[in-house]
C-alpha cells in the first residue's frame, strides 16, 4: 500500500506539474517537431501550432529566428504572418505577438533578420514604442545584408512613408547585383519633393552593365526634366573613357540650346580624374568667358599635375587682366 501510495503521489505530482506548465511543454514540443520536420508542410504545421500558443510560444519563436536555418525561419515567419492576418492591430494578441519579436530584432541571426523583413509592415502597426525605430534598424541592416533578395526587399520597405530611408538606398546604385541596382534606381531615380540623389549621381548608371538599369536611369532623368540632348551630354560626362569626356568639352564650347550655362558642367570636368580633361575645362571656360575664378584657384594651388597647375595659373591671370581692361568707372 505504501508503494502504491507513493506511485499515486508521483503520478499526481507529474500530472499537476504538466497541468500547470502545459503551454510551456507544448511550446517546447512544437519547437522540437518544427526543427525535426522533414518536409515544408510539416514545418508549416508545427510553426503554426507554435505561434498559436501565444505568449507561451514566443520565446521558442524568437529562438528559431536567432538560429541560422533558413527553412525554420521561413516557416516560422509565414506562420506569424498568417496569425497576424487574422487579427487587427487593436487586438491585444496582435501586440502580444509583435512585441517580443520587435524587442528581439537586434539579436536576430542574419537568416532570421532576412526572414523577419516580411514582418516589418506588421511591426510598424505595433503600439510598442520601439517598434518603428527597431523596424528601421532592421531595414537598414538588411540594405547591406548578404542576400541580394533581402537587399531588394529592404529597398522596397525603405520607400514606405513610415520608414522613409531612401537616402540609405543611394549606395546600392553600385551594388554588384543587377536586381538590387534596378530596385535602387526605381527608389531614388524618380523626382520627388525629397530627392536624396542629385542628377549627376545618376549619370554613371547610364553606363551600367545591365541594360534594364540603363533604361530605368534614362527614364528617371527624363522625368527629372533632362532633354535628349542633355542626356547625351550626361553620358559623355560620366563615360569611363577620357576621350569621350574630352569630346564633351567640344560640345560645351558651342553648347547651343541644350546647355544654357556650361559653367556647372565645366566645373565638374575640372574635377575629372584625367589631367587632360581638367586642362581642357580651364581652356573652354576661359574662351567662353565663364566665371571660373574659384576652381581655377583650386587647380592652380593644389592640382596634382604640374601642367594643370601652370595652365590654371596662366588662365587665372589672363582672366583677371581681361576684367581689368574692360572695367569702366561709374559716372
Amino acid at each position: 500500500m505504501r508503494i502504491g501510495g507513493g506511485v499515486l503521489l508521483a503520478v499526481l505530482a507529474v500530472g499537476g506539474y504538466a497541468a500547470l506548465n502545459w503551454n510551456d511543454i507544448s511550446a517546447r514540443y512544437a519547437a522540437h517537431r518544427l526543427r525535426t520536420a522533414g518536409t515544408d508542410d510539416d514545418r508549416a504545421l508545427w510553426a503554426a501550432k507554435l505561434v498559436a500558443l501565444g505568449d507561451a510560444g514566443m520565446p521558442e519563436v524568437v529562438a528559431v529566428l536567432k538560429g541560422e536555418d533558413p527553412a525554420w525561419c521561413t516557416s516560422t515567419v509565414a506562420a506569424i504572418r498568417g496569425h497576424l492576418d487574422a487579427l487587427t492591430p487593436a487586438d491585444p494578441r496582435f501586440t502580444g505577438c509583435c512585441r517580443p519579436l520587435v524587442q528581439a530584432i537586434p539579436g536576430l541571426s542574419p537568416t532570421g533578420a532576412d526572414a523577419a523583413l516580411d514582418l516589418v509592415p506588421d511591426f510598424l502597426k505595433c503600439p510598442d514604442p520601439d517598434a518603428v525605430q527597431r523596424s528601421k534598424d532592421l531595414v537598414k541592416t538588411m540594405l547591406v545584408g548578404k542576400s541580394a533578395d533581402g537587399r531588394v526587399r529592404a529597398v522596397r520597405l525603405a520607400l514606405r512613408p513610415d520608414v522613409k530611408m531612401t537616402a540609405e538606398v543611394a549606395p546600392l546604385l553600385d551594388d554588384p547585383s543587377p536586381e538590387v541596382r534596378r530596385a535602387a534606381i526605381l527608389a531614388v531615380g524618380p523626382p520627388s519633393d525629397e530627392t536624396p540623389v542629385e542628377d549627376e549621381a545618376l549619370f554613371r548608371c547610364l553606363h551600367d552593365a545591365d541594360p534594364e538599369v540603363r533604361n530605368l536611369c534614362e527614364s528617371a532623368l527624363q522625368a527629372r526634366g533632362l532633354s535628349p540632348e542633355q542626356l547625351t551630354l550626361a553620358r559623355k560626362l560620366s563615360d569611363p573613357e577620357p576621350s569621350e569626356r574630352l569630346r564633351l568639352l567640344l560640345d560645351l564650347r558651342w553648347p547651343g540650346d541644350a546647355v544654357r550655362d556650361p559653367g556647372p558642367w565645366l566645373e565638374r570636368l575640372s574635377r575629372d580624374a584625367d589631367p587632360a580633361v581638367r586642362a581642357g575645362a580651364l581652356r573652354v571656360a576661359f574662351e567662353c568667358h565663364v566665371s571660373f575664378g574659384a576652381w581655377a584657384t583650386r587647380l592652380a594651388d593644389g592640382d596634382p599635375d604640374p601642367t594643370v597647375r601652370r595652365l590654371a595659373g596662366y588662365y587665372r591671370t589672363q582672366a583677371a587682366e581681361v576684367r581689368q581692361a574692360s572695367f569702366v568707372l561709374p559716372e
